[in-house]
């Protein structure tokens, strides 16, 4: 199975995301495309929608109980 189906499964959940560029990020899985990813990130007070592209990825880890 590939990283994206496996990242489909995740929409919805509370998900931790580890970057190329060593940035740690941890939010809700939105949506899932072809070569890149949207979450919802809390920073600070406010709440971002960030795309991801997939090859920046090294780990994605879904979180339990949040």
């Amino acid at each position: 199975m590939s990283f994206r189906n496996q990242a489909q499964k995740m929409i919805g959940k509370s998900v931790q995301v580890q970057l190329t560029s060593g940035r740690t990020l941890t939010g809700k899985l939105t949506s899932v495309g072809t070569d890149f990813m949207i979450m919802r990130v809390r920073i600070g007070r406010r709440i971002r929608r960030i795309n991801i592209r997939l090859a920046e990825i090294l780990f994605l880890f879904l979180i339990a109980g949040l």
